[in-house]
């Protein structure tokens, strides 16, 4: 299923594939995590295998569950809905912060990242290239601690989002909103480049829990 991994920095390296797993729906919510199984999957041992799964319960990706063991956390759309919020109140006062000290590398990077998201068509990829858009619009405010933070709250937002991304197929309106960020953080427009940004993250966050609640009730039904 997966490549098996070095083992240098082995614990790192299996937080970094599970997580990627779960992200992508690989690993979808609520499986049990076998540790046996993944051993011989990744070709580790279970002593690395089981600190990587601590550190996936403390970002949030894993949870124990009595008789089960741990198994990928299942989100309800009122904890989705607060990791958007999250968002908001983080990523607003990081890119108000980082206007004024964005340099025109920064600016070619983020554009850089954006050609390379609409060339893909990847949805695979869209998670991370998201991640490393944001992050280079956010990094020169200075606030490593709230960027290490936000880092978590996107990659456990990204699971959902890829999917809903994947069925809508939205990526051309995503990259437009992308595009837009860029222009008013180049004239140096701090109150419509926040403004777009909170109105941005909120579509995606209706959007996505309208279609997630469609798709839970579907399959209650189905499964009734």
């Amino acid at each position: 299923m997966v490549m098996k991994v070095d083992r240098q920095s082995l614990t790192d390296q299996i937080v970094t594939e599970l997580r990627r797993q779960i992200i992508l729906g690989q690993l979808p919510e609520g499986m049990p995590l076998r540790q046996e199984k993944l051993a011989a999957e990744l070709g580790v041992s279970r002593v690395p295998l089981r600190e990587a799964i601590r550190r996936l319960e403390a970002e949030g990706f894993v949870v124990s569950v009595l008789h089960k063991g741990s198994v990928v956390t299942s989100l309800s759309l009122d904890e989705i809905e607060e990791l958007f919020e999250l968002r908001v109140r983080l990523e607003t006062w990081l890119f108000e912060t980082a206007i004024p000290r964005l340099t025109d590398e920064d600016f070619a990077l983020a554009e850089a990242i954006t050609e390379e998201a609409r060339q893909s068509g990847n949805v695979e990829n869209w998670g991370e290239l998201n991640w490393r858009f944001h992050e280079t619009l956010y990094k020169p405010s200075g606030h490593t601690m709230a960027l290490r933070l936000l880092r978590t709250v996107h990659d456990n937002a990204n699971r959902y989002i890829n999917l809903h991304i994947a069925v809508v197929k939205d990526v051309d309106r995503e990259l437009g909103d992308h595009k837009m960020l860029i222009t008013f953080a180049r004239l140096g427009d701090i109150r419509r480049g926040v403004d777009t940004l909170r109105a941005h993250i909120h579509r995606v966050s209706r959007s996505l829990i309208a279609a997630l609640a469609e798709a839970r009730a579907e399959k209650a039904r189905d499964t009734a």
